[in-house]
């Protein structure tokens, strides 16, 4: 366990120190009046047209976007609170945000964009989603053994029948390292156990690969180095699948999780005022057309006129939406993490040290 700590402890202050190096990405006029700074566990590709159009509808504001991993961005949020550079933080780590809002970390934002944010999408006015979107497998279709999986049952079944064509071969987050890696995990272990340690077993006899990005995978599923890649950020695997006739995304029939995008405003943190006009933006109509029209992101609510839109989520089987509330800060009990850690580990058959 001390092991598990110490190696935890090193990852955490190398990745801050990494986030302290990151430039942002600028948008909009170095005369503009005002500056509001954005941190992000969002790659810039699926967040660039909506930041675009943000600075063309408020040309007095020039906007800075840094785009990290979560769970840098949680604990650079912690570092930082005392005196907050970034005035907007936004991540698919749900728990982890939840456990910001939850100690102290975030202040209190309403509007009328807030206001008419059903409730299971926003946490005591100081956490707001705006998109969400199914966690999905990917498969290279060319290079993938047999038939393609339609849920972890016939992925398993794969996995045995194909033991020497999907060694090292099959791609998922680090959960160490990945803070959005770890929600999914804990939730996977929540909807169906046995079916889950099953998986573990099997991703760990055959050597799975494991990575703090999405992105990361996406290229190696893509290459032909993984012929699969579990539990990946929808939007990601939607927008590589439309450009890549070799991908296809699958959303499991036995159940598909359903995971929110929010955004937090950290407390004392300089320009709220554009802070929320931006959290107001990413809440409308315009915004949340621009996530479908163009491919981005998953909105909230979907024009479902078009059922075969690519975002809109046509599940083949149940769906699990991954609620914002208070049951989310259980899985991230020190105690409870540091031991689902180490089972994860031991049965990918990893050390702490990898």
């Amino acid at each position: 366990m001390r092991q598990l700590f110490l190696a935890l402890v090193l990852v955490v202050s190398l990745n801050v120190t990494k986030l302290w190096a990151v430039e942002p990405v600028w948008f909009g006029s170095k005369q503009a009046q005002r500056t509001l700074i954005i941190n992000s566990a969002m790659d810039l590709a699926s967040f660039e047209p909506i930041l675009k159009k943000f600075v063309e509808l408020h040309p007095d504001v020039r906007l800075a976007y840094r785009d990290v991993n979560t769970l840098e961005l949680y604990h650079f949020t912690i570092k930082e609170h005392k005196k907050p550079e970034a005035s907007l933080v936004i991540s698919s780590a749900m728990d982890l945000h939840l456990k910001l809002v939850n100690d102290g970390y975030a202040q209190t934002y309403q509007s009328a964009f807030t206001d008419r944010l059903p409730s299971n999408f926003k946490w005591r006015n100081q956490l707001f989603a705006f998109s969400l979107e199914p966690i999905v497998m990917l498969v290279n279709k060319n290079k993938f053994p047999g038939d393609l999986p339609e849920d972890r049952q016939s992925l398993l079944q794969t996995i045995r029948q194909n033991e020497k064509a999907m060694t090292r071969r099959i791609g998922t987050y680090d959960i160490r390292k990945s803070g959005v890696g770890y929600l999914l995990a804990s939730q996977d272990a929540r909807q169906a156990d046995v079916t889950w340690g099953r998986l573990l077993e099997a991703f760990g006899s055959h050597d799975v690969q494991t990575y703090c990005c999405t992105h990361d995978i996406i290229d190696d599923v893509a290459s032909g180095k993984l012929v699969l890649g579990y539990n990946l950020l929808g939007s990601y695997a939607s927008q590589r699948a439309q450009e890549d006739d070799r991908l296809k995304m699958i959303l499991p029939k036995d159940y598909t999780l359903m995971l929110m995008r929010a955004a937090l405003i950290p407390k004392g943190a300089p320009n709220i005022e554009d802070a929320g006009i931006f959290l107001d933006f990413l809440l409308s109509d315009q915004a949340q057309k621009m996530m479908q029209t163009q491919g981005l992101l998953f909105p909230i609510q979907p024009d479902i006129n078009n059922p075969n839109d690519p975002y809109v989520v046509n599940a083949p089987g149940p769906t699990g939406v991954i609620e914002l509330d208070q049951q989310l800060l259980v899985g991230r009990d020190y105690a409870k993490q540091k031991r689902f850690i180490r089972n994860w580990e031991m049965a990918l058959e990893i050390s702490a040290e990898d």
